[in-house]
């Protein structure tokens, strides 16, 4: 029974090991089985009974300006935009139609439709959270609906409130020729002067209608630096562009105004929790080292519980001095054989 006590303690632990490690895995297992299936089921269709608000959850922004009337020239020699305060920053913005309040988070579908003029940038601002599947939908057309005028292609860009402040940046300075040297900077020194689509990847050019899908696995926040400082959400933009922008690979001004439709579709979903990243790193990290430990120990300790039964041995042991019996009688050669 002892043995048996042991055996089973022993194999506890190792079970619980086992489940310690497979258990996130099997959590998100069905998310990952599933997950081709609602992003079908969207299927760039929104509930038009239960959409988002504007200014609430989801605001416009827009871009515009003329690059003949953009700029006056002061007397001592800067470059300012008519009625502006000096800020080198807001230079040929236009009328730059921006909302800049708070927003609560999205969670509900939403569309909208826009007329994007020719060298402008429109687009939405809104507060995306962890917990929800974002999936976005673009879709182009020519103005009036033309059925003779094929509708352009433009750019699609999904960016962060960082990055929004390159972006706007770089609309002002669209008309500099020398903002071509922008392209001399290395890829990997570019998210230090110049803005990036979110994660790299969610850039979609050239396009005339197109679909994508993010989902965050936390809250976009920013200013709590070492714990200093007040967190603040960081709003993503989603950008129509029609403009020619400062990436190689955009496409150009399409030199006529066009409209858009966006439809946002929101699916909630099971997020595994940050640790359970290193949870499992470490689990299997650990498991290594401990492993040789258990099986030393177990096999150091496989006879203690037997070594006092009676009749079991075992190794068969080599006989000593004190266990041999008693020597035959020796046998004298020349004497005749003892009679039968």
């Amino acid at each position: 029974m002892r043995r048996t006590g042991q055996y089973l303690g022993r194999n506890a632990v190792s079970l619980m090991v086992c489940l310690l490690l497979i258990s996130p895995i099997a959590i998100s297992l069905p998310e990952a089985l599933t997950s081709n299936i609602v992003s079908a089921a969207s299927n760039c269709s929104y509930d038009s009974q239960n959409s988002a608000d504007w200014h609430q959850e989801v605001s416009s922004f827009n871009l515009t300006g003329s690059s003949d009337d953009d700029f006056m020239y002061a007397e001592d020699g800067d470059v300012r935009e008519p009625n502006d305060q000096g800020s080198f920053w807001n230079i040929g913005m236009g009328d730059n139609i921006y909302n800049s309040s708070s927003l609560d988070a999205l969670r509900k579908d939403f569309h909208a439709s826009f007329e994007v003029k020719n060298d402008s940038a429109t687009g939405l601002r809104l507060n995306l959270t962890s917990g929800y599947r974002y999936t976005f939908c673009f879709v182009t057309h020519s103005e009036n609906n033309s059925e003779y005028l094929e509708s352009p292609m433009v750019d699609f860009y999904l960016i962060q409130e960082y990055d929004w402040d390159f972006y706007r940046s770089d609309y002002s300075m669209r008309v500099w020729e020398e903002r071509d040297m922008l392209n001399m900077i290395p890829p990997e020194w570019r998210d230090l002067s110049a803005w990036m689509p979110y994660r790299d990847v969610h850039s979609y050019e050239g396009q005339r209608a197109v679909d994508f899908t993010v989902s965050l696995d936390h809250d976009e926040t920013s200013g709590a630096l070492f714990g200093l400082g007040e967190e603040e959400t960081q709003w993503m933009y989603l950008i129509v562009d029609g403009w020619d922008n400062m990436r190689d690979s955009d496409t150009p001004a399409p030199h006529r105004n066009f409209s858009v439709d966006i439809s946002i579709m929101t699916e909630e979903r099971f997020t595994l929790p940050n640790y359970t990243v290193s949870l499992v790193c470490c689990g299997l990290f650990s498991l290594l080292l401990v492993a040789p430990v258990i099986l030393h120990n177990k096999f150091q300790n496989a006879g203690i519980g037997i070594s006092g039964q009676q009749g079991v041995e075992l190794m068969p042991m080599l006989e000593t001095e004190a266990t041999k019996g008693a020597p035959p009688p020796p046998v004298n050669k020349g004497a005749p054989p003892p009679p039968n």
